[in-house]
């Protein structure tokens, strides 16, 4: 293992530890699945489990990749989760996925780029499977392409300037979106950004699809992560936040105030007064474990 990445691994594992969760690497063969290496948290029994392939000539690489992606969850950047109670495509799966690793890959790549670890053969045969297959410019499929677009360019710059001219053109409303997208994604920086673009980026989405006349709510599909300033952090959770029950569903969700986005969801057996009182008297980085 590279001495980089092995520093790297000790330091998450670190982390890891000091939030109360474990970090556990699998190696196994994931050559029919969607992406060569994977990162998954279980919330429940507190870990993070990163998923690489046994043999592959640029495991290092693609372990680092999944490392930080660890670090950008371990440091606060928002994840975009799910209710156990709704239903859930493959297009809000694949919505959800790309959206949440775009607004850590602005940042990712170029941080294997400094540490000089890359997977770069796999980035060019993206690059190459992708943007010579793009779907039709029509519909609501050019929002996948925009998506895919940002996703080429953070993975090689260079290598996506090749492909760029002829997308323009075969691809305009790809193109476009994808510089929509690129420009927002462009601003984050911290965990506090990143939500701030994330949400960004829904609202886009959602104009795109209402043109292609098909109605899309990231506010009734997901249960988007807490970003809290400190000084959001010192007050209560009944000041930012409101628990509510929602039509048509059994169970209980807490709900930002200012944005309407779902950020936590309960058991239906809740004590729904009891908690309450209870978002009235604590503080916002107790309650959501950020002190």
């Amino acid at each position: 293992m590279n001495d980089s990445i092995e520093k790297q691994l000790e330091v998450i594992k670190k982390m890891a530890t000091s939030k109360g969760y474990s970090l556990n690497i699998v190696e196994r063969d994931t050559s029919e699945e969607k992406g060569i290496g994977s990162h998954y948290v279980d919330y429940q029994s507190k870990e993070i489990e990163i998923t690489i392939p046994i043999v592959h000539e640029e495991k290092d690489a693609i372990l680092l990749h999944e490392l930080i992606h660890a670090e950008f969850f371990l440091t606060g950047f928002p994840r975009i989760n799910r209710s156990p109670e709704i239903k859930y495509d493959g297009l809000d799966l694949d919505l959800f996925g790309s959206i949440e690793d775009l607004s850590q890959h602005v940042l990712l790549y170029p941080k294997m780029i400094e540490l000089k670890v890359t997977h770069e053969k796999e980035n060019l045969k993206f690059l190459e499977n992708y943007l010579t297959n793009l779907l039709p410019d029509n519909n609501i499929s050019f929002i996948k392409n925009a998506l895919i677009l940002v996703e080429s360019f953070y993975r090689n710059q260079v290598e996506f300037l090749k492909y760029e001219s002829k997308i323009r053109k075969t691809h305009p409303n790809s193109y476009q979106l994808y510089r929509k997208l690129k420009k927002i994604l462009s601003t984050v920086r911290t965990p506090l950004t990143a939500r701030d673009a994330i949400i960004r980026v829904f609202e886009i989405v959602e104009q795109e699809f209402a043109r292609g006349k098909v109605k899309y709510n990231f506010k009734e599909k997901c249960i988007l992560g807490v970003v809290l300033s400190k000084n959001n952090s010192e007050m209560f959770v009944s000041d930012l936040f409101q628990l509510v029950k929602r039509p048509k569903l059994k169970n209980i969700y807490l709900q930002e105030k200012r944005t309407g986005y779902y950020v936590a969801v309960y058991s239906s057996t809740l004590d729904f007064q009891n908690r309450k009182e209870i978002i009235k008297h604590e503080r916002c980085g107790k309650y959501f474990g950020l002190n």
